[in-house]
């Protein structure tokens, strides 16, 4: 409950949103009672960077919201469709984003700064088909538009087949639905 004029005045504070890198975010220590990621700082290249900064940012006694998609979900088995596509990684290689999918490794990123606590959830992505899929994610989901810019006619064009076949797996009677599982991580900082 909040009392008349706390959200308005909560929502009048100086905020700026935007794209900020999670390895070096522009805030003070304890700046936040909360903090949420869906499915985005599993992506910081740095995880452990990244996990620090969340818990710098978070105040004692806050708490913080993850998502983030399992090692072994269906996203992880598309990135795999796409993964012959894409250019060898740089040397050393990134972490995986999909670390972030097993508890145990995000224990060992947070487990130190919250109080942890996890439920597995399920999203369902539906399309009419492969090709409405392929049509979605290649021009309009950053990492698979990015990745068709980088291919050449042949190469996008085996790229979306394998793509569209992918997701055909997945075919209902109502076209086809993906189910993508992930970890809700709930935490209160210490």
């Amino acid at each position: 409950m909040h009392q008349p004029g706390e959200c308005s005045s909560a929502r009048s504070e100086e905020y700026s949103p935007g794209t900020y890198n999670a390895e070096r975010l522009p805030f003070a220590d304890g700046e936040f009672d909360a903090v949420i990621s869906t499915c985005g700082i599993m992506f910081a290249r740095r995880p452990e960077a990244a996990a620090a900064e969340l818990a710098r940012v978070c105040r004692q006694g806050g708490r913080i919201a993850l998502t983030t998609w399992l090692s072994d979900s269906n996203l992880f088995k598309m990135f795999l469709v796409m993964k012959p596509y894409m250019p060898p990684p740089p040397t050393p290689a990134p972490s995986s984003p999909f670390e972030w999918g097993r508890t145990e490794r995000i224990q060992e990123l947070l487990g130190q700064a919250f109080d942890l606590k996890f439920e597995k959830g399920t999203s369902y992505y539906r399309e009419l088909s492969g090709e409405a899929a392929w049509e979605t994610f290649s021009t309009g989901y950053g990492p698979t538009k990015s990745l068709v810019a980088s291919l050449d006619d042949a190469r996008q064009a085996e790229l979306k087949r394998d793509f569209i076949a992918f997701h055909e797996g997945f075919r209902t009677d109502l076209g086809i639905c993906v189910p993508r599982e992930y970890w809700v991580t709930l935490g209160v900082r210490r």
